[in-house]
């Protein structure tokens, strides 16, 4: 199990600007303040999100070059904390850059003072360090067997409106070494760029036209952690499609092909590939996405869309989607309009964009969505279609990808992230840029993390494995009455 820490920019900001207020004023003064964290549980990742900073009031932290609390600030932190169900973290600033270590004095603040008083909150303390770059690092704190035991975290995550920062422990996540396979990829964005990039565990949803040039895409530009989920396998009538696919894969697994595909065309110098047969809606998958930095919603079910649209808010993970529209008319095409946005807090959310709405969920899951007399009784307007061709694809694919890299690469001069529209017919361009509407609950669960999940998610049956002898009894019992019956 890993361990990570995530918040928003508006966070971030917050605790920087007030942890970081006497090194901009050109004093070697550290600083203080608490914070209320949220956990994210993935598969193999622990992560918390932190979403609200509690600052010192009047009297509550002593300076003297470093810096200490009042028992009544601890106090008062703990009451917050428990009082929202969430649990405590302790912030403080340090005169040094990168990814920060800890001092006997830290080390004993946060797992002699904090860690046992922490636990009132039924979850454990979680410890971050900003240097004066900015940087923050992060651990947790967790009580085995009576004692406080420290838990370092792989990386620290802000996810904004408009940029996407990652902070690594170069001694838990390696940058991984320069290959000149990348050559040209390190030569247009840089190397540390490229060291982030790389680190970035992405997860794609939907292996099919759209899914499969993104995946191919991921491989070239040399990510090292790669989650494929999509439940289907390969039909004739995908084949005009699917980059990876050719007839004698009809049948097989497309997160199999994708996941030959890839490693036969990575860039990186080692690459972990998860793929997982199923949609994302079950619980396995579910928490696998929520393993990742970045989420590729390459699906066009609205269940699919309703979970990503969840995952980007609740769990503070971007999710990259697109989608395509197409008419036709006397057996001709009459218009095709396809466009890409980027999921997550402050944005818009697929809901309100028009990628789904409540009924459709509603209809996938009682089954209406793919019954076809249902379909029939619909108006021609309230019906979903697949119609798809290659090159609209590779065109979506492409600006999902860019978007994606766009957001990664953001500098804070560059305009903000916009909705990208296009309109094959009239070869118009648009970029919307509005929120939420009023009313509208996936901004209420910005860094809820695990208290708050889609009532569908669907927990997979695993098959009994229990061979001891009373289980053995049991089996024998059973094919005895089974074999009476027969006679």
């Amino acid at each position: 199990m890993s361990f990570e820490v995530a918040m928003t920019t508006e966070v971030s900001i917050q605790a920087r600007e007030h942890l970081l207020q006497h090194f901009d004023d050109g004093e070697n003064q550290e600083d203080l303040c608490f914070a209320l964290w949220r956990p994210s549980t993935g598969n193999c990742r622990r992560t918390g999100l932190i979403y609200r900073v509690v600052l010192p009031q009047n009297g509550e932290r002593d300076l003297h070059g470093n810096a200490s609390f009042q028992p009544r600030y601890l106090v008062r932190a703990i009451e917050l904390a428990h009082r929202e169900h969430a649990g405590l973290a302790f912030m403080h600033s340090h005169p040094g850059h990168g990814w920060q270590g800890m001092s006997n004095a830290d080390i004993v603040a946060e797992r002699d003072v904090l860690g046992y008083p922490a636990k009132a909150t039924g979850l454990p303390l979680l410890g971050l360090t900003v240097g004066a770059d900015g940087y923050w690092s992060g651990r947790f704190w967790e009580k085995v067997r009576g004692e406080m035991v420290r838990r370092a975290c792989e990386k620290v995550r802000v996810v904004g409106a408009d940029s996407y920062l990652a902070y690594f422990d170069d001694k838990i996540v390696p940058p991984p070494e320069r290959r000149e396979a990348l050559k040209r990829t390190i030569d247009t964005w840089g190397k540390e760029a490229q060291n982030n990039i790389a680190r970035l565990k992405v997860g794609i949803v939907g292996l099919g036209s759209v899914g499969c040039i993104v995946a191919e895409t991921m491989a070239r530009v040399g990510i090292a952690h790669l989650t494929l989920i999509d439940p289907d396998t390969v039909e004739p009538h995908n084949l005009d499609r699917l980059l990876y696919a050719s007839e004698r894969d009809i049948g097989k697994r497309k997160v199999d092909l994708a996941t030959r595909t890839i490693m036969s065309h990575t860039t990186a110098g080692s690459i972990e590939v998860t793929a997982l047969p199923m949609s994302i809606h079950e619980e396995s998958a579910y928490k696998a996405a929520i393993d990742c930095d970045i989420l590729f919603s390459c699906v066009d079910r609205p269940i699919g869309r309703d979970v990503l649209n969840h995952i980007a808010y609740a769990h503070l993970i971007p999710v990259v989607d697109g989608g395509i529209a197409i008419e036709t008319m006397n057996d001709q095409l009459h218009s095709a309009h396809w466009r890409s946005h980027l999921i997550g807090p402050h944005r818009q959310c697929m809901r309100c964009l028009g990628q789904y709405n409540t009924s459709m969920v509603t209809m996938e899951l009682d089954g209406s969505l793919t019954d076809p007399s249902y379909i029939a009784s619909l108006p021609p307007e309230a019906r979903t279609t697949n119609q798809n061709v290659f090159p609209f694809s590779l065109s979506v694919a492409a600006m999902e990808v860019n978007l994606m890299f766009r957001y990664l690469l953001a500098r804070d001069w560059w305009p903000r992230v916009r909705q990208q529209d296009y309109r094959f017919v009239t070869q118009d361009i648009g970029f919307p840029a509005n929120g939420c509407r009023s009313g509208c609950e996936f901004p209420q669960r910005v860094a809820k993390g695990d208290s708050v999940a889609p009532f569908y998610l669907k927990e997979r049956q695993k098959p009994a494995r229990s061979w001891g002898l009373p289980a053995l009894r049991s089996r024998l019992s059973y094919l005895f009455r089974l074999l009476q019956r027969r006679r």
